[in-house]
């Protein structure tokens, strides 16, 4: 009693091919997405390197608004002993 199953018929040469060509057109679009968006990531942190530069170490006591001078201590905490500190 046993029946010969039914073949299934699979898909076409054409079908194949398009379905190739469809994986192939996304794998390619993921990869061109992930590239822009590593170039745009490298950019960024250029732009913030940049801008980082720039204001490291602007207000030191040698390079402020002071210009080399010190802190300004108040006069009640200066006396003969300590010279201002």
């Amino acid at each position: 009693m046993c029946m010969p199953s039914a073949k299934v018929p699979g898909p076409s040469a054409d079908e194949i091919k398009a379905r190739e060509a469809s994986r192939r057109a996304q794998r390619d679009a993921l990869k061109e997405e992930r590239i822009t968006a590593e170039e745009q990531k490298a950019e960024q942190l250029q732009i913030t390197q940049a801008a980082l530069k720039g204001k490291q170490g602007r207000r030191s006591l040698l390079t402020g608004r002071s210009g080399g001078s010190g802190f300004d201590v108040s006069d009640t905490y200066q006396s003969k002993k300590t010279l201002g500190a």
